[in-house]
């Protein structure tokens, strides 16, 4: 496990992550501009997270589409 440091709106949070799945999420968000180590605003996060939920629904609507391709 490792202890992933946040600050959000000059408060700091931390949260303890699966070793693979925190660098996952560093590297995630260091692709939409969030540095963890520094202070992250409401608006930064929010964009984020509404990024990540749309990359979520594209490869919700792939997978909708390959289990498709294969039935037929």
């Amino acid at each position: 496990m490792k202890k992933v440091e946040f600050s959000i709106n000059s408060k700091k949070y931390q949260v303890e992550l699966e070793d693979e799945f925190a660098l996952f999420v560093i590297e995630n968000l260091s692709k939409h501009n969030i540095d963890s180590t520094k202070n992250t605003t409401v608006p930064q996060l929010l964009n984020a997270y509404l990024q990540a939920l749309k990359e979520n629904y594209d490869n919700k609507k792939k997978i909708e589409e390959l289990l498709v391709e294969i039935s037929i």
